[in-house]
């Protein structure tokens, strides 16, 4: 299976090996700076992160006959709220956070602005070009929060004399690999235009050019696609017609993915890890926690995480043995429904990490445990000590068998979890495969949301594919940055949206809960006729 990971947006405007070529670049170079494109400021606010950015894009056919969208970055920053002492997101704070710093992140996007040498600056006589377009989160998430951030960018709109689009979250995070190919593209030719941008191309002036352009590895996104979408207030499986068509195959109605593995997490994770945090994304911790030996920054396929996929639906639903005399059931073993549901499964490993801390319970571990030949290779990140099959949990449990142990109860959540994710995956697959047409079936499944950084968990869905017969389904998913909440997928999805011809009011309010379905009672992405959530421009 091939994997379009998009890991780093690379700059390959290195030494051409050819005149001709340096010609062809910088002719593309001066095309860029002719080409205004749309200027496009976000703001996002729909939860502890404040977040601003400032996108620029247009249309171009300089590589293709048919117009290939371009952008790229003048500005992106995001300010996350110390929510530590709460162990999770405490509305009031997020909110308090919002005022103190949006205000100061959209002066310091400003300063990132182009010069001002258009009609409309002129106008407004300012030094720089005003924006063409204002996108807001409009929802789902924390009201209070949402509306700090919109009723800053109403200001904006208004001050400016400008459109504004009020953007759905999920479907922001949805379309990020269109922005990361967006970006791809422009990435060998971009000059900075601001200090924002000058400072990341420090980073992007790395790689020389190979013969080979980057959208030959990785083809367009092209719908239908599947989107796996997982943050720590959402879990859904959704398929993806078109910018405002979607259909919510799978979900959940009680804890989110990203919910049930921070509250694992604050129990599993040991104390010094959890005090040494810097800030409350406690899954993104325990991944760490859980495969200690993975480089930071490498690719899921340079790591061997000794992991088997389960190759049939049997295989997939048997109970988790573990070596240390505890087990854990998968969700919704006994059951195909198209729905996610991972409240059991976040008990039972909080239930198994209280006890380790106890030691009452598991005084005697001797009926599940397995033999040393059915454990995790020795030398993997999770094999127990050579002894340690029949005593690990005794009263005398040392602190660094302790640890190994909430190791390996760390891994078995994920891996669990995440086959959960994936065996729904492959159910939709097979029902296509029976009765959809070529035109109706995905080749692609897209991952995104915060827990798609989560590198096991892309290991998981590509190894799992892989043998239960979908191994062309290509997986796309956003480098690590992009995969949480941040400001350049609102920009994207707001530029998007305008080109498509939709705006919103500036009456429009805070929505926190919006489905993306376009089948359900609030009509998805554009809502009803009743209660459109969006205007013809």
């Amino acid at each position: 299976m091939h994997i379009a990971n998009f890991t780093k947006i690379q700059n390959t405007m290195a030494e051409p090996r050819h005149k001709q070529e340096q010609n062809r670049l910088l002719g593309h170079v001066t095309q860029f700076k002719r080409q205004k494109g749309l200027l496009t400021l976000a703001i996002e606010t729909s939860c502890d992160d404040t977040c601003v950015a400032l996108l620029q894009s247009y249309e171009s056919t300089e590589r293709t006959e048919k117009p290939e969208l371009v952008a790229r970055l003048l500005f992106n920053k995001k300010i996350t709220s110390d929510q530590r002492q709460f162990g999770g997101v405490h509305p009031a704070v997020a909110v308090e956070w919002h005022q103190r710093h949006l205000a100061t992140l959209v002066e310091e996007a400003i300063r990132s602005l182009p010069e001002g040498n258009t009609s409309a600056s002129q106008k407004t006589k300012l030094p720089y070009r005003t924006p063409d377009l204002i996108a807001v989160t409009r929802g789902p998430g924390m009201p209070t929060s949402l509306a700090t951030g919109m009723e800053v960018a109403k200001g904006l709109a208004l001050a400016w004399g400008i459109p504004i689009v009020g953007v759905h979250h999920m479907q922001a995070h949805a379309l990020t690999p269109q922005l990361v190919e967006a970006l791809d593209r422009s990435a060998a030719f971009s000059v900075a235009s601001s200090p924002w941008e000058a400072r990341q191309r420090v980073d992007a002036e790395v790689k020389a050019a190979s013969g080979q352009q980057e959208e030959a590895q990785h083809p367009n996104l092209d719908y239908p696609y599947l989107n796996l979408l997982v943050s720590g207030g959402h879990t859904q499986l959704v398929y993806s017609a078109s910018l405002t068509s979607h259909l919510i195959q799978c979900t959940t109605d009680n804890i989110a993915l990203g919910d049930m593995l921070d509250k694992a997490a604050r129990k599993i994770l040991p104390p010094s890890m959890l005090n040494s945090g810097q800030n409350v994304m406690y899954a993104a911790a325990l991944e760490r926690f859980a495969f200690p030996r993975f480089p930071i920054g490498a690719d899921e396929r340079e790591y061997n995480f000794k992991y088997t996929p389960p190759a049939t639906r049997a295989a997939e639903i048997e109970q988790h043995n573990s070596p240390y005399g505890w087990h854990l059931s998968p969700p919704l073993y006994a059951s195909r429904k198209m729905e996610y549901n991972f409240t059991g499964l976040g008990s039972q490993a909080q239930r198994i990490a209280d006890s380790l801390d106890s030691f009452s319970s598991y005084e005697k571990p001797t009926e599940q445990v397995l033999s040393l030949e059915d454990s995790p290779e020795s030398g993997s990140d999770l094999a127990p000590s050579p002894d340690s099959s029949t005593t690990i949990l005794s009263p005398a449990l040392k602190e660094e068998d302790q640890i190994e142990q909430r190791r390996y109860l760390a891994r078995a959540t994920m891996q669990l979890a995440f086959e959960h994710l994936a065996s729904r995956i492959v159910m939709v697959l097979q029902q296509q495969a029976k009765t959809s047409g070529e035109q109706q079936k995905v080749k692609t499944l897209v991952v995104s949301g915060g827990v798609a950084s989560n590198q096991f968990l892309r290991h998981v869905l590509r190894r799992v594919l892989e043998v239960r017969g979908f191994g062309h389904i290509r997986i796309m998913a956003p480098p690590v940055n992009l995969c949480t909440d941040n400001a350049a997928m609102i920009a994207w999805t707001g530029s998007e949206m305008w080109r498509a011809g939709w705006v919103s009011k500036l009456d429009m309010l805070p929505i926190k809960k919006w489905s993306m379905s376009s089948t359900g009672e609030q009509g998805g992405i554009l809502g009803t006729e009743e209660k459109p959530f969006y205007v013809r421009r």
